[in-house]
Order: structure tokens, then C-alpha cells, then sequence
């Protein structure tokens, strides 16, 4: 019996190709944004990119299956740091990772759009899911804090609203850019109030 090779080559991971991927998702984020979740369809993507209609319906058969990529991608920490084990480092990478959000990611515009896909379709927890993706480091690295007896808090979550609410408010709300000075002000205020011993 002859050995078997190990030189074969791996077999092809499923899904698109990197290139196509970014491709798609771009066009489908500025037709969100811009025209709203309605105008957002597979034939639509193939249309402005050019994309064989077999590659997206293969990938993305629904709107919904589009919508949960983006949101994949708009909430996932692929871009950031790891963490330290350190409490204010961990805060400071989550909180900065937000800001980078906030000024180079249509977060603003993205959020207006699915709060308004939420009403039209009564899908209201769309945008607020949107949100807690977004938030998700920060909730990490508290939790991980009050794990290792760094903070006392009552409710994480409380506490994630109390750390970004102003953060959120600045950009969200009132359309203001947030420095990354912004996130190391408000991670400081809140560990002189948080922080244990």
C-alpha cells in the first residue's frame, strides 16, 4: 500500500474570497446608508459591484443573511489589540477601539439606518444589537476586571453605559467628533469611581 501524501493541497475554506467579501460589503454598506435597508438586496449588491449572481446568492441568498454580515464586521474586534490583563491598558484598547470606530467606520450613519430598518421591518432590537457589538470589548474587559477583583460593580452593563454613555452621546446624538483624549477622560473618571482598593 503506497504512504499517503501530505503535500496535498487543503481543501478551499467556504465562503467568498477576501477581495469579494470587502467588495460586497462596502457596496452594501453605502447602499444602507444611503438609501435605507429596503434598497438592499442581493440583485442590488450584484448590480453595483459586478459580482456574479451566483457568488452572492450562494453567500448571501436574503437581505437578512447581507445585514448579518455587515453586522458581523461593524461589531467584530478583528482590528483591535489584545487585551493585557491590566484593567486601565484593557479599558484604554477597548475605549479606543470605539473611537477609531466613531471616526473611521459610519457607525453614526449606520446606526440611523438600522434603527429605521427596525421600524419599518418591527425588528427594533436590530440597532440596540448593533450597539452591544459595538460595546462588546469594553463589557469584556470589565467583566474580566471584576473577575480578577480589579472593580466592584453591581451591573456590568450599568457600568458599559456609565463608561460610553457620554462618549455615545457626543458622537451619536450631537454628530461631534470624540478624541482619543475623549476615551482616556471618561476611562479615567470611571476608574477613580470603579476601580477596588
Amino acid at each position: 500500500m503506497a504512504p499517503q501524501r501530505t503535500d496535498q493541497p487543503q481543501a478551499a475554506t467556504r465562503g467568498p474570497r477576501a477581495d469579494t467579501l470587502e467588495t460586497v460589503l462596502t457596496a452594501a454598506f453605502r447602499i444602507l446608508i444611503n438609501e435605507g435597508a429596503h434598497a438592499l438586496t442581493p440583485q442590488r449588491v450584484h448590480r453595483e459591484t459586478g459580482i456574479a449572481r451566483t457568488t452572492i446568492y450562494r453567500n448571501w441568498p436574503t437581505t437578512a443573511d447581507l445585514m448579518t454580515t455587515m453586522l458581523e464586521r461593524a461589531t467584530g474586534e478583528q482590528d483591535m489589540p489584545p487585551f493585557t490583563g491590566d484593567l486601565e491598558a484593557d479599558l484604554l484598547i477597548a475605549v479606543d477601539s470605539l473611537v477609531f470606530r466613531f471616526n473611521h467606520r459610519p457607525l453614526r450613519p449606520l446606526f440611523g439606518a438600522l434603527v429605521e430598518h427596525g421600524r419599518q421591518e418591527g425588528q427594533g432590537d436590530v440597532a440596540a444589537g448593533y450597539i452591544k457589538g459595538v460595546l462588546a470589548p469594553i463589557t469584556r474587559a470589565l467583566k474580566e476586571g471584576c473577575e480578577r477583583g480589579d472593580l466592584t460593580l453591581v451591573d456590568v452593563d450599568d457600568a458599559v453605559l456609565s463608561l460610553t454613555g457620554p462618549l455615545l452621546t457626543k458622537h451619536v446624538l450631537l454628530g461631534q467628533t470624540v478624541s482619543e483624549n475623549d476615551g482616556a477622560l471618561a476611562v479615567h473618571e470611571f476608574l477613580l469611581l470603579h476601580r477596588s482598593g
